[in-house]
Order: C-alpha cells, then structure tokens, then sequence
C-alpha cells in the first residue's frame, strides 16, 4: 500500500506566528508584546507553542522574571525576521501597483504628438487601464520640458534642445520640415521639389524661438532673413493655422502635423537642399520610477508611431539608442 506523503511542518507556520514570536524576542516580555499586537496573553502564548510544536524546539527560556531566547530561538530570530520583511515588502509591492493603476498620469506633449498620435493611443489604453485619469497637457518643447522637469508631468514628448543635467531623453521619432501654405498660393503651383530658397519674398508666419521649429530654421546652412525675422511671429498653433487658412503668409511645420492631410485649404510640401528633420523624445526626470501604466503609455506611443511611420518616409519611428 503507497504511504503517504508527509506534509512540511513549514506549511503549518503562519506570518502570525512569526511576528508573535518576533514581538515577543523585541520585548523580552508577553505582556508587553500582546499590548503591541493587540492580542491576550493567553492567546499569545497559545500562538507561541504553536510555533514551537511546529519547529520542534523550545525557542524562549522562561522564567518567573525574564524571558530570553534559546539558542534555537536566536539562530531563528535572523530567518524569521528576512521572512516578515520580504512579506511586508510584497504586499507593499502590490499596493503600490495598484495605486498607481488607478491613479492619475499626468502627460505634457507637442502639438503633433497631441493631435495625431495620442488620440488613437488613448481609445485602448483607457479600456485597459479603466481606472487612470490622465491629465495632458500640450504647449511647445520649452513648455513640455519645462512641465516634466517641474514634476507637472510624469512624462513629456518634445523635441529636446541643450541638454539638461535633470532630465533624460530617449528618442522616439524624426519627421521632415515641410511647407504649410493655402492651395492657392503661388508656391504651391511650383513644380516639386521645393528648395528653401524658393519661399524668398513671401510673407513668413514664424513660431517663437522657444519653439523647436525656430531653433531648427536657425540651423539652416543659410537661413533665409524672412525666417530669422520673420513678418508674423506666433506662439500657438491655432492661430498659426488660423493665419494659414485665411490666406496670409506660408510657414514650415514638421511632417506629423499634417498626417493625414492638413485639412481645409492648406496643403504641405516637402522641402529639400537640406532636408531638415525634427526629433521627438520621451523626456523624464532623471532618476525617477516610472509605473507600469506610463511604461505601457510610452509604448504604445511608440507603435503608433511605427504604425505611421510605414505610410510614409517623412516620419521615422527611432530606437532609444538612436540618436
């Protein structure tokens, strides 16, 4: 006849019976140690011999004044108390987590970004994270930076500027800088492609220089002085939009934009001699833990991008060690 299998006596030993048995070790007294668990000390004591019916030693020498540890109570003090730490660490572990699921995220991000990625990103992630709130948060790059390096945000997507000793970058896409015009503007009858020397003599709507397409026409081989001093200068997207639509002046945004066709009665055109890129990273302050949820926001982000990215050659998906 098979014989049985012996169970552990490990399994009959409870995170109650060690912290019983730590609590009493700490205070040299069950009295004191049934006030700090809240138990009787009766019913401490019970628990105790439990835990030496299960090791099968005595673990406290008792007497009439003192209680001391046995040496077996003192080679189990060490173990029982990684054992209680580890726990308390775990459950820690676990509330934390679902904090942060059901917390708030809060997200700072470029116009693009906001318009032609996150939209899309956001009709899934909310499904799957139901109990987030996500705060967002659009401006242009100095804005976006500003607001992660603040803690406004736990995460930004902008384009990066001078490094910043408190920040980190990883790239995440480039687009081409092309023109954005009325369709019945005289340039976008010119047959392509558009070379930067063919806006001479318009009317220039220029971005303010804390934006990252002013920094990137200043580092043109040769920037034409309609760009480095602009007619218009604007801060905001809609009113450069709104310039662009009611007929007046041209101006350059990067190819993501426009994604999908830029709508109403403008229309963009690739420029080249150069072709000037814009990049995108995912910014955070540096040293600070992201929860899953902003791991997962990040990512799919990132396949979103990819997913536009095999549409067209004027946007391209990086990798974080790209550069």
């Amino acid at each position: 006849m098979a014989q049985k299998s012996q169970q552990s006596p490990s399994l009959n030993a409870t995170i109650k019976h060690l912290r019983a048995f730590l609590s009493v070790a700490r205070n040299r007294s069950f009295t004191r140690a049934g006030i700090e668990l809240h138990l009787s000390q009766p019913t401490l004591t019970m628990i105790i011999r439990q835990l030496e019916d299960i090791v099968g030693a005595s673990l406290f020498e008792r007497t009439t004044r003192t209680i001391a540890l046995t040496p077996e109570g003192s080679d189990f003090m060490p173990t029982a108390e990684r054992l209680v730490y580890d726990f308390d660490m775990a459950i820690q572990d676990i509330q934390a987590a679902a904090t942060r699921r059901s917390g708030r995220i809060g997200v700072a991000l470029v116009h693009a970004v906001a318009t032609k990625v996150i939209p899309d990103v956001l009709r899934f992630f909310t499904v799957d994270h139901p109990r987030i709130r996500l705060h967002l948060r659009d401006g242009n790059s100095s804005e976006v930076r500003r607001r992660v390096r603040r803690n406004e945000v736990d995460v930004g997507f902008c384009s990066k500027g001078e490094d910043d000793p408190e920040l980190d970058f990883k790239p995440l896409f480039r687009d081409q800088m092309g023109l954005l015009l009325r369709r019945d503007h005289a340039i976008a009858k010119v047959r392509p492609p558009l070379r930067w020397n063919d806006v001479e003599g318009t009317d220039f709507i220029g971005l303010t220089q804390d934006t990252a397409t002013a920094s990137l026409l200043t580092q043109l081989p040769a920037p034409t002085t309609l760009m480095s001093s602009p007619r218009f200068q604007v801060s905001m997207n809609s009113t450069l939009w709104a310039l662009l639509e009611a007929g007046i002046g041209v101006t350059t945004v990067p190819a993501l934009a426009v994604f999908g066709g830029a709508g109403g009665n403008l229309v963009f055109r690739q420029i080249k001699d150069p072709i000037v890129w814009r990049t995108v990273y995912v910014v955070t302050r540096r040293g600070r833990s992201l929860s899953p949820p902003i791991h997962d926001l990040i990512a799919r982000v990132r396949d979103r991008i990819s997913a536009i990215s095999a549409t067209t050659p004027l946007v391209e998906v990086l990798s974080p060690v790209d550069r």
